[in-house]
């Protein structure tokens, strides 16, 4: 028990299981013990060493041999990677561009970081910069690099940490200047994003002997380029489809992550490799100083460092990997397992591939796993369980029979046969491991159309592939068709924006294709916003002037290979709607029968929605004047950009004030259901009808909010996350109900219109908001009449709090700035609490923490279905080392609160 409790790879996990900026001591043992602050307690046991006669262990001792060897003499190179002084850009795309590795020996020679990227320079010019360290667990290690090499002289572990920083252009910016991008790699189509949202692609990695990189394939399906400036490291590498020996990839049948299971990589060389079969041995090669070596997409590769490296790497998508990082967006999980795992990730087939590599057989096994997950390992025999997802087989049953004895291919013809046709790729869960998510990949394909015009075939090829855009297209024409609007030009063929829902706009006109949430959603969508439009009109809203002005809206029906459309203006329910989804209208005499109050029931019913159905809502507009404010927001003056908040503040309070509509009478058979559930799930009788949705959708939230939290990787901390459940309510109707100061009695405040994305997305500015009065102030009636903003997308429409319309504005729009949120509080002039008796509402908010209008906000941020979360801790970095919640909201949300103080009526 002594000597496995003092085994140092325990004392390391124990290390790095907390975040920050890290120290070694000497050992792992005695550098937990100094951030325990037990170290100098304790100095004479850590210098006495107990011995054992007559105790052995063979694991013990292969551990204890992989931390001591030296690797002086483990280079190699077998041949099969090719070494070139240079490359012209033909020959290199001709040759090696998506077909295999190639050692480059002189791209680096006028670098100055072959000269300057030393250790001992690096560590004289930025020896007090903390880099990030390889991880090793959820949490983010940094080390300052002259503790770093410290660490490098003093260790012998078994998997040494390395320097892999993807951030480090940030710490260090002047390293950028010592290299550049080789010519042969300079295409990369991520660099037309914007920098904070195109996904990580540049690291400095630094490590000692014994240290490396295990197998994987690069982020993505992205190709990558690794010019290593001092020491030597071995590479070793498959082609595609073949998984290495001692491997194990799982793919998560529910949304398509992967992850891959591997021995480290000096423990690979040691202990499968010399077991290999020569025919079975991977590519290899030894990099030397000044060498940059060529790695294409999907190729499997493994790192070991042979002594003390320095290395820059960039990943890049360029135009003979874009289509394969396109199909890796798509949603689904099969696709995904091909691509790294070849026909293993296909059950019940023989498997080659084109390198003529030994058969390679797919086992399957659930009993460990947490989600449905296929496992796929090479050399294992076939082992088939109960627990075999049946839908998965079903799925691909067509594909199977299709492929017959067909090889492995990476051409992208054969591994988009894979796709699940039926999912929608523009709206379905997207992989938590791709490498960008689903609105910066719209908006970044979107980009691609617009300037690299020149290559418009494949950027449609890859949209094709990532988002459907050519079933969407398809549906375009026929609306366009059935409403005499002008056809689409070549320029208007891919959908705008960042929603979930595809937008196209053609001439002055906008064509939105309801698609997210499934049929069930979807259709209550469009009835809830047509429900909207038309309460606006009626009651003569001054909002009128400041949204969307609606032209046509229906239905789009596929049926025998042909599109048609059915008009539909929100009242009474047509036929095709009955024909492809059967449900029970329980508003049925109301005007608007699938509006807000249905929607609301939609979102307390406990049925599956299916997203396969042959028929999509729609809705044509006219297009409002102005530019997106996402896209011009660093242009505007600081005037420019208060006036807007002004202005939305004036529009917000024109939404919140609008009258709810009236409730009808509910079917028997729904308030029975809605009985069951309420008895089953969530304690929501007591909470009035119109409440209901909002309570029991935050209850369930909160019951998983641990996992919830924790789903968004490393973006929260721990502390925070572990003291959610104890900061939130035990009641969720405690963020609604408030008790009178006098007798008691239960107040529950009025639920307002939630618009739910008011993003900076969907804002349009028009002209200036420059005052208009001789005075130099803008008044309420000059901001009711300028026409210089549009709110756009109300296909989230709902009713809540409006607090939950802050949290996007403050967050997005304002990004966290104080002073415009003070601007939009002053144009806004409501109370966040509406109720019976607004003196009863303001005496409870003094005395209640629920009522708290800062408390509130924040724990509708902490429920949040997006990460919420994540933005505040990315504006508010200081907020990281937060320890209580409630730093937390004074710190984001305190401002509300003076806001409350001021009793707006």
């Amino acid at each position: 028990m002594y000597i496995l409790c003092n085994e140092e790879p325990l004392w390391m996990t124990k290390c790095l299981s907390v975040g920050g900026l890290l120290e070694y001591s000497g050992s792992w043992k005695k550098t937990a013990l100094s951030r325990l602050n037990l170290c100098s307690e304790n100095d004479e046991i850590y210098q006495r060493t107990c011995h054992f006669d007559g105790f052995n262990s063979l694991h013990l001792y292969r551990r204890w041999y992989r931390c001591f060897t030296t690797l002086s003499n483990f280079s190699f190179d077998n041949g099969l990677v090719e070494r070139k002084d240079d490359l012209s850009l033909d020959q290199f795309r001709s040759q090696y561009d998506g077909k295999c590795p190639v050692l480059l020996t002189k791209l680096a020679q006028t670098w100055p970081a072959r000269t300057k990227w030393t250790i001992q320079q690096l560590t004289h010019d930025y020896g007090e910069v903390p880099f990030r360290i390889s991880q090793r667990s959820p949490q983010k290690i940094k080390m300052k690099l002259k503790d770093y090499v410290s660490y490098m002289k003093l260790q012998h572990d078994e998997d040494p940490l390395y320097i892999f920083d993807d951030k480090f252009a940030e710490s260090a910016p002047a390293l950028l200047e010592d290299y550049n991008v080789p010519h042969l790699f300079q295409e990369d189509f991520f660099d037309i994003m914007d920098y904070d949202q195109r996904p990580d692609f540049r690291w400095l990695i630094i490590g000692p002997e014994r240290s490396g990189a295990s197998w994987h394939i690069d982020p993505g399906l992205t190709s990558a380029w690794n010019t290593l400036l001092c020491g030597r490291k071995r590479w070793a590498l498959y082609p595609p489809g073949r998984v290495p020996g001692g491997v194990t990839v799982h793919v998560s049948d529910e949304d398509g992550d992967v992850d891959i299971e591997t021995p480290t990589s000096l423990q690979w060389w040691l202990d499968v490799y010399p077991n290999l079969a020569e025919h079975e041995k991977p590519l290899e090669c030894t990099q030397l100083p000044g060498e940059t070596i060529f790695v294409p997409s999907g190729w499997w590769h493994c790192v070991l460092n042979l002594e003390m490296t320095v290395a820059v790497t960039q990943n890049f998508v360029d135009q003979t990997n874009f289509e394969h990082v396109c199909l890796d967006m798509a949603p689904g999980h099969c696709h995904k397992g091909v691509c790294r795992a070849g026909l293993l990730a296909v059950p019940g087939k023989s498997i080659r591939d084109v390198e003529n590599h030994p058969s390679l057989m797919s086992r399957w096994n659930h009993s460990d796993m947490t989600r449905k997950e296929k496992r796929l390992k090479s050399s294992e025999h076939v082992r088939t369980s109960n627990n075999v997802n049946q839908c998965s087989a079903l799925e691909f049953s067509d594909i199977h029979e299709s492929l017959g004895d067909q090889v492995f291919s990476y051409d992208i013809g054969f591994l988009s046969q894979f796709l699940e046709k039926e999912k929608d790729h523009y709206s379905s869960v997207w992989s938590p491991t791709n490498s960008i998510g689903q609105r910066e990949a719209r908006e970044w394909l979107r980009r691609l159309w617009v300037l690299k015009s020149e290559l418009r075939e494949l950027i449609w090829k890859g949209a094709c592939l990532a988002i459907n855009v050519d079933k969407w297209y398809a549906c375009l024409e026929e609306i366009s068709e059935c409403h005499s609007l002008p056809p689409p030009s070549d320029d208007e063929k891919l959908p705008v924006g960042t929603g979930s829902n595809p937008v196209f706009i053609v001439s002055d006109n906008v064509i939105k294709i309801y698609a997210e949430g499934g049929l069930g959603y979807s259709v209550h969508g469009l009835g809830t916003e047509l429900e909207f439009y038309d309460l606006v009109q009626k009651l003569g809203s001054p909002l009128i002037n400041h949204i969307p002005e609606i032209i046509a809206s229906g239905f789009l029906v596929y049926q025998d290979g042909v599109y048609r459309t059915v008009p539909w203006d929100g009242k009474g329910i047509p036929d095709v709607l009955a024909k492809y989804y059967p449900l029970e209208v329980f508003y049925a005499d109301s005007c608007f029968p699938l509006g807000l109050w249905s929607k609301q029931l939609l979102g307390m019913s406990s049925s599956t929605d299916v997203s396969d159905k042959p028929i999509w809502p729609y809705m044509v507009t006219r297009k409002c004047k102005g530019d997106i404010f996402a896209r011009i927001r660093d242009t505007l003056s600081r005037t420019e950009i208060l006036n807007l908040a002004s202005s939305l503040g004036v529009q917000m309070r024109n939404i919140h004030r609008l009258p709810l509509p009236h409730v009808e009478h509910v079917s028997e058979s729904w308030n029975a259901n809605i009985k069951a559930k309420e008895s089953s799930t969530f304690n929501v009788a007591h909470v009035p009808p119109e409440w209901k949705q909002v309570v029991s959708t935050l209850d369930r939230r909160k019951k998983n909010i641990k996992k919830h939290l924790s789903n968004w990787g490393g973006s929260i901390p721990q502390v925070l996350i572990d003291k959610a459940e104890e900061y939130l309510p035990d009641d969720m109707s405690f963020l609604i109900k408030f008790v009178k100061d006098d007798d008691g009695d239960s107040v529950y405040a009025v639920p307002a219109w939630i618009h739910s994305d008011i993003m900076d997305d969907n804002i349009l500015i028009e002209g200036t908001t420059e005052p208009r009065t001789s005075t130099g102030c803008t008044t309420d009636e000059d901001l009711n009449k300028m026409d210089v903003i549009h709110i756009i997308d109300f296909s989230d429409l709902s009713i809540g709090d409006p607090l939950c319309d802050l949290i996007p504005l403050h967050l997005d729009v304002f990004r966290g700035d104080i002073d415009l949120l003070r601007q939009f509080l002053r144009s806004y002039q409501l109370p966040f609490l509406i109720g019976e008796s607004n003196n009863d509402i303001h005496k409870s908010a003094q005395n209640s923490k629920f009522s708290r209008a800062s408390y509130r906000a924040m724990c509708y941020c902490i429920l949040h279905e997006d990460n919420v979360l994540g933005a505040i801790f990315s504006l508010w970095k200081e907020l990281r080392t937060a320890t209580s919640w409630e730093d937390v909201e004074h710190f984001v949300w305190g401002e509300l609160n003076q806001y409350q103080q001021l009793r707006p009526t």
